[in-house]
């Protein structure tokens, strides 16, 4: 019953969001793999024969959110963004079973586009991956699988959470510290009075699930208190509708399911052990107030990685996302390594 109901979801979705014709700049379909219908949205200089695989965070994230802002506008200027919404995320659908709702499936998902990426837009294509948060464990663990890093020119990790149980230890000591500076300071003192007083109890052994969540949570509440920038930028938006209101209906349930799964295997995955098995070129890009998933990770992941060609960047003035609090530095950043690569 549920791949009937998953079948009739991805067919509204086909007619509702595939009526745009592809152009110079913009391209748009569902790629099929093992069951489910993967919405890869591609916008930018397709011309430049340059292209990089956003993976977005969550899980119940969804890749064409971020096709908007400073940031976006920058890099596809020059390049060819290619969003995608992964596997029971956002926009894609499919009759898959619960079975297929792995990290491992994801990242056979990510190989076989990124081979028919290079079908579609030919085999010279410099191709790069990157993903944010939760695309960080995905981009991560599909590098580290199949065959992913000869097809790729290299690895742009942001803010990324490849290893869910470091990541909550490294909260609660960043918490710990975030806080008793802000209280010394006078700053929110009774909000981050009582975010010691709660993280201080926390085992970091040990934690619980409802503490991790309680991590997760305070963490996006404790940016509206910390000197996290705001810039007044022009934002284009996306350049092509993508979505219809019936879509973010289908991508609200198909997400409501997947996420649970989804996430309770990314839990079990921590992937800094395995960091060494990587030897294509790395950018490490973090806030420095980053509660969600701390620059710890990134400090570590740049260490470990056994590629010579790297390079991490904390962002003063950040949060979880700095291509949105500090766009203009964050995306030159980002093309630098591009064009060293490419």
């Amino acid at each position: 019953m549920k791949n009937i109901f998953f079948m009739i979801l991805g067919i509204i979705l086909v007619l509702a969001s595939c009526s745009q014709e592809a152009s110079d700049d913009f391209d748009q379909f569902f790629f099929r793999n093992d069951g489910a219908d993967l919405f890869v949205h591609v916008n930018g200089n397709i011309a430049s024969n340059t292209f990089i695989l956003f993976l977005h965070g969550g899980p119940d994230g969804s890749g064409i959110g971020y096709n908007t802002g400073y940031f976006t506008d920058e890099v596809e200027k020059d390049y060819a963004m290619v969003y995608l919404d992964q596997r029971g995320n956002g926009a894609s659908t499919g009759n898959y079973e619960k079975e297929t709702l792995t990290i491992a499936q994801n990242s056979d998902d990510i190989y076989e586009l990124t081979r028919f990426l290079k079908a579609r837009y030919g085999q010279d294509i410099s191709f790069f991956i990157a993903g944010h948060s939760w695309g960080g464990l995905t981009s991560c663990h599909a590098l580290l699988h199949n065959n992913l890093q000869s097809e790729v020119n290299g690895w742009i990790e942001i803010s990324g959470a490849h290893d869910f149980i470091k990541g909550d230890i490294e909260a609660v000591k960043l918490f710990q510290e975030l806080a008793s500076d802000e209280i010394s300071a006078g700053n929110n003192a009774d909000f981050w009075s009582d975010v010691l007083e709660r993280v201080n109890q926390i085992d970091t052994l040990n934690i619980s699930d409802e503490e991790s969540g309680y991590l997760n949570t305070t963490a996006f509440a404790a940016e509206m208190f910390l000197p996290i920038a705001d810039p007044d930028l022009d934002d284009s938006g996306p350049a092509y509708d993508s979505y219809s209101p019936g879509n973010s209906i289908i991508s609200q349930i198909s997400s409501s399911i997947a996420n649970p799964i989804l996430n309770s295997d990314s839990e079990l995955l921590p992937l800094t052990e395995r960091l060494n098995e990587i030897t294509i070129p790395s950018l490490f890009l973090w806030g420095k107030y980053d509660l969600v998933v701390p620059p710890a990770l990134g400090v570590s992941a740049h260490k470990l990685v056994s590629t010579t060609e790297k390079k991490l960047v904390i962002f003063e003035e950040s949060g979880h996302s700095p291509m949105d609090s500090e766009p203009i530095l964050f995306s030159n950043e980002f093309k630098a390594f591009i064009e060293l690569y490419k």
